[in-house]
């Protein structure tokens, strides 16, 4: 066979890299990542390679599972951010129990009254980190819980259903 020049991708047109196989092989276009069915008989005098496996999927089906990627992305996104607040939130409280804590500890051992009152200075930080975390995490859990699609502006008809009674009649003809 003599050879028909560099094999393009007749999805986007981006040149393969792949070599005419005995046997069909797959390969998925670095471009678009359409998968090619390639050959040796399937190469066309254009230098294009048939798609054998199936016919490629309609730009607005590969938009819609782009879209859908993305979404799922960005929800996972959301989940964990809130977790990260949930744990930096949990992280201020302890600071404000040990701060607390070491606060009392110096006003009972009577050894000044700066280094507490910057104890409790922190700790009354570490207060207003919990409510600002806590408050992040609440917006990130609304996020993530939220619909992609819109409320329908109609109510939904459901007049065409049928109430079941058709298949009483067909276990009828059955008989």
């Amino acid at each position: 066979m003599e050879d028909a020049g560099p094999l393009t991708c007749p999805h986007c047109g981006a040149a393969l890299d792949a070599a005419p196989a005995e046997t069909t092989q797959e390969i998925a276009c670095p471009q678009c990542g359409g998968l090619v069915a390639i050959a040796e008989a399937q190469h066309e005098g254009d230098g294009t390679v048939a798609d054998a496996a199936s016919p490629p999927p309609s730009r607005d089906e590969e938009l819609d599972g782009i879209r859908i990627r993305q979404l799922a992305a960005a929800r996972r996104a959301a989940y964990r951010s809130r977790s990260y607040c949930v744990i930096a939130a949990i992280v201020c409280v302890v600071a404000i129990v040990q701060l607390g804590w070491n606060g009392v500890k110096l006003l009972r051992a009577g050894g000044g009254t700066l280094r507490p009152i910057s104890y409790f200075l922190f700790a009354i930080l570490a207060a207003w980190g919990v409510a600002h975390f806590m408050r992040k995490a609440v917006e990130f859990h609304r996020e993530a819980r939220q619909s992609a699609l819109p409320e329908p502006t109609a109510p939904p008809d459901f007049s065409t259903l049928g109430d079941g009674s058709e298949r009483w009649k067909n276990l009828e003809d059955v008989r």
